[in-house]
């Protein structure tokens, strides 16, 4: 599992290099655990019948408050962080959507 290890303490960081290292840290954890997400995502495509599963409208708007929901309790600003879900889960779908075509050739 990937997990995220300071090198040094936001409080602790001595200069903007020390704030930039980390930053760039964390956006590469972050975009390793998209990768990992959307590994998710193409094995989903195995489950679903059709694109409207693949779609699942309710399930993306479910998903969508929940993020929104946790977004707001980390004192972040929810509707911008539900509004990156969506942009990211629509690309997912997208690419999803082509696996499931492919798999049916």
């Amino acid at each position: 599992m990937i997990q995220y290890n300071p090198k040094i303490l936001a409080n602790e960081c001595r200069d903007m290099n020390d704030i930039r290292a980390e930053i760039d840290n964390i956006d590469h954890l972050v975009i390793q655990l998209l990768a990992t997400r959307f590994d998710y995502v193409k094995t989903a495509s195995q489950f679903k019948k059709n694109a409207t599963d693949v779609q699942a409208k309710e399930r993306f708007n479910s998903m969508l408050e929940q993020r929104k929901l946790w977004a707001d309790e980390l004192g972040l600003n929810g509707d911008v962080i539900k509004e990156l879900y969506a942009n990211l889960v629509r690309y997912f779908i997208d690419e999803e959507l082509k696996y499931f075509q492919n798999r049916e050739k």
